[in-house]
């Protein structure tokens, strides 16, 4: 899907590159910004509209965020893991963003709550895979993809991986045909990506859920959040099983005080359904999150990696410890957090 927003900057792109675009460009974005790749270089950045991500600081060490400290990532993610080049690195299984999508779908597919995980790839489009190291490599630092064209050796290695293409001739992004390929793949319990904007999607993916045998489950990850309006953050809230708040003040709002549990204080994650709750239980090698929830029907959660305070329950989640709390409501906030919110 292309949005206005989308189409002007690749407009802009067209103009500057003699009146067509790049045969290579893939676009990505950050902090508000869309940002165009090609060949491996950066060409083209917009003006973010996010001044401050406690995540970017982490990760990157930027504590401002600008064209140019957007630029660093992005070069260093190239030089590093080859990302939106043919020599792209695909396979990980270490965890980069403790309460990240793609780490998350990782721990979900090696302990059987899943059988396939469908996400997105620059250079390839909609993936399909069953390999827990292949989804967390193509997702461990991919922001929201936007614009992708194919680049053969990605998808060739990919496939080698035990990844299903989408469509290799031309590297579509659809999280749709996607679940339609698993579930005729075989796949029974499938977990999918999907940005907020692409509400249409959204919704039909879930419509598909409901019209197929209760055999098949399909758990909707909304990611890339930032920016979206209040009927796509309302679409998310409605049909997804977890939303990443992002940078988003309306998934904050609306997605946040209609979940059951909350996953992070800065950067929340938020778990609307029980298919979600069951989800990310796979992520606790504790049996005791699913357990409470289940036990506490009703009631509302938050887990944080800060230190301990009266009343906590331990768990583990990925790697690290963290700690639950019972609530009166969601979301609960941080000082430290996205700013200013889109």
């Amino acid at each position: 899907m292309i949005t206005e927003k989308l189409q002007n900057f690749l407009d802009l792109i067209k103009k500057e590159n003699l009146g067509k675009l790049p045969d290579d460009l893939h676009v990505t974005r950050k902090a508000g910004a869309l940002v165009a790749i090609s060949q491996g270089n950066v060409i083209k950045i917009q003006k973010p509209g996010v001044l401050h991500c406690p995540l970017f600081t982490s990760l990157f060490s930027h504590e401002e965020i600008n064209a140019g400290t957007i630029r660093d990532k992005f070069e260093r993610q190239i030089e590093n893991w080859k990302m939106f080049t043919a020599g792209r690195h695909l396979c990980d299984d270490r965890i980069v963003v403790p309460f990240g999508a793609s780490e998350m779908m990782m721990y979900a597919l090696k302990r059987g709550s899943i059988d396939a995980a469908i996400t997105v790839c620059e250079g390839a489009g909609t993936v399909i895979s069953a390999n827990p190291a292949l989804i967390q490599g193509i997702g461990a630092y991919m922001n929201g993809l936007f614009y992708t064209t194919p680049v053969p050796a990605v998808i060739k290695n990919i496939e080698k991986d035990g990844g299903i293409v989408l469509s290799p001739e031309n590297a579509e992004m659809n999280q749709f045909k996607g679940a339609i390929k698993a579930i005729e793949s075989g796949y029974l319990k499938i977990a999918v990506t999907v940005r907020g904007d692409q509400q249409q999607e959204i919704i039909k993916i879930r419509k598909l859920e409901k019209s197929l045998n209760k055999e098949v489950k399909i758990v909707i990850l909304a990611v890339c959040n930032s920016g979206i309006t209040l009927q796509e953050a309302e679409t998310v809230a409605k049909y997804s099983d977890l939303a990443w708040s992002c940078a988003s003040k309306h998934i904050r709002d609306i997605a946040g005080p209609l979940s059951i549990l909350q996953v992070g204080m800065k950067i929340p994650v938020f778990v609307l359904t029980l298919k979600g709750i069951d989800f990310i239980s796979s992520y606790s090698k504790d049996k005791n999150l699913q357990e409470i929830l289940n036990a506490d029907a009703g009631s509302k959660h938050y887990i944080t990696a800060a230190g301990y305070k009266e009343g906590a329950i331990k768990l583990n989640m990925g790697k690290f410890s963290v700690y639950l709390y019972e609530t009166g409501g969601l979301p609960v906030a941080a000082s430290d957090e996205p700013g200013p919110l889109l």
